[in-house]
C-alpha cells in the first residue's frame, strides 16, 4: 500500500511537471500508475489469502526487497571521472586494443569508476559489449552531470569504428557540455572521428 501511495504521489508529480504534454516524463507516469493498480490488486489477494498479518508483512516485504534489488541491478553505473579542469568535448573509449587494461565488469559488477585521462580517450583491451546498463559523468569535485543541481550535460553519440593496420577497432563516443541544451552535428563528430584516428596511432604505440 505505500509503495501504492508513493507511485502515484510521484505519477502526480510528473504530470504537472510535463503539463506541457511533451516529453517521456509522461509515459513514465502512466506506467508508475500501472505499478500502482498492480500493488493494489497483490495487497487485496494476501489479504484475502492470507490470513496471517505477519506472513502477509512477510511476503510483501520480500517482493519489496525483490522490486528494489531488480531496480538497482538495472540500472548498474559505470562512471567516468574527469580529470581536474578537463577542457575536452568529447569522451571516448576505444576496444580490444591489445596490451591495454580491461574493465574488468561482469554480471556481479554493480557499478564501475573509470578515470578519464587529459586527451579524454580510453584505451581498453575489453569489448564493446562489456558495459553496464547507466552512464555517468562527474567531474573532479564530485559533481554529477546531468543533474537537475547543475547545467553540465553529456550526451551519447553512435557508436563507429575505424581500421588501423589491419585490424578495425570499434569505440563509444560521448559529448560533454554546459547549457540549457546540447547539439552535436554530424559534421563536428566526423572532424573529431578522424583526428580520433591520430590519436590512437600515438597512444597504442607508446
Amino acid at each position: 500500500m505505500i509503495l501504492m501511495i508513493i507511485s502515484i504521489i510521484w505519477a502526480i508529480y510528473i504530470f504537472f511537471k510535463e503539463s506541457d504534454g511533451q516529453g517521456w516524463g509522461l509515459l513514465v507516469a502512466f506506467a508508475l500508475i500501472g505499478f500502482a493498480v498492480v500493488f493494489f490488486i497483490v495487497d487485496l489477494l494476501l489479504k484475502k489469502f492470507v490470513k496471517n498479518w505477519k506472513k502477509i508483512l512477510l511476503i510483501e516485504s520480500g517482493i519489496v526487497f525483490l522490486l528494489f534489488g531488480w531496480y538497482q541491478y538495472q540500472n548498474r553505473p559505470l562512471i567516468f571521472e574527469l580529470p581536474k579542469n578537463f577542457s575536452k568535448d568529447y569522451v571516448t573509449v576505444i576496444y580490444n586494443v591489445d596490451n591495454q587494461k580491461e574493465f574488468g565488469i561482469n554480471a556481479f559488477t554493480w557499478r564501475k569508476k573509470l578515470k578519464v585521462p587529459e586527451d579524454g580517450i580510453i584505451l581498453t583491451s575489453s569489448g564493446i559489449s562489456e558495459n553496464l546498463p547507466q552512464t555517468d559523468f562527474k567531474t573532479f569535485e564530485g559533481e554529477y552531470f546531468n543533474s537537475n543541481k547543475n547545467q553540465k550535460m553529456f550526451i551519447e553519440l553512435t557508436a563507429s569504428e575505424f581500421e588501423q593496420n589491419g585490424n578495425k577497432y570499434k569505440f563509444r563516443t560521448w559529448r560533454i557540455g554546459e547549457g540549457e541544451f546540447m547539439v552535436s552535428t554530424s559534421k563536428d563528430y566526423d572532424k573529431y572521428k578522424s583526428e580520433l584516428k591520430k590519436i590512437f596511432v600515438k597512444k597504442a604505440s607508446r
